[in-house]
């Protein structure tokens, strides 16, 4: 077999590979305790692997042609329909409702999720339905408001972790989201999810298999 032709076959089960691994990963650390911290303390592990994986993922883009063309050819679509998935986030709000997380943190994520995800589904319905495609501005801002989503509830999550800046007087705070299950949403799907917006935004700055479905 050729080199061509092995990375070929290879191909295929690079990506799920390379996510079973890491979800994998953050599983066994998590069921080990590794990402808890003591009280007033941020999540300083949790924030390591955010800074691993996005460093990863830059440097194997800009070494790595093979990995580059496969970034710059997934479909935009699947990418931004994979946030549909970010209604779950409206579980933030269940939470708060039996008393295990604080409302700022539980309200902020949860509803911009929900929102992140509801605009996912139109656009994604628009870029396959016209053909003249959708604007590239309304696929930035969608990109835009769905990274700072992450940003803002993962500020204000440390924030009201226990004896934190924010921290309620009533004891409830964002401690749960260091503790198995919840911190493979962070651990993981937060990491997913970004690089999946980092990925948009290369996207739409290169040439790409998708230039037929954005309007400049």
């Amino acid at each position: 077999m050729t080199t061509a032709a092995l990375k070929q076959n290879t191909q295929p089960i690079f990506l799920p590979a390379t996510l079973f691994t890491w979800f994998s990963l953050i599983t066994i650390l998590s069921l080990n305790q590794f990402f808890l911290t003591k009280h007033g303390e941020p999540p300083v592990y949790l924030l390591i692997t955010a800074v691993i994986s996005i460093s990863t993922f830059s440097i194997a883009y800009w070494r790595l042609v093979q990995f580059r063309d496969f970034v710059l050819n997934i479909d935009m679509r699947l990418l931004i329909l994979l946030h549909s998935w970010r209604t779950l986030g409206l579980g933030f709000i269940m939470l708060y409702s039996i008393g295990e997380l604080p409302a700022l943190f539980a309200f902020l994520a949860g509803f911009g999720d929900a929102i992140v995800a509801v605009g996912a589904v139109f656009l994604t319905y628009a870029m396959f339905t016209k053909k003249d495609g959708v604007s590239k501005k309304w696929v930035k801002r969608w990109n835009t408001f769905g990274l700072l989503d992450f940003v803002i509830a993962i500020s204000i999550g440390i924030l009201q972790r226990t004896d934190a800046l924010l921290f309620q007087e009533n004891g409830i705070n964002s401690d749960l989201m260091s503790q198995f299950p919840f911190v493979l949403i962070p651990g993981f799907l937060v990491q997913i999810f970004t690089l999946t917006h980092i990925i948009i935004y290369l996207q739409l700055k290169n040439k790409h298999q998708n230039q037929s479905l954005i309007r400049f």
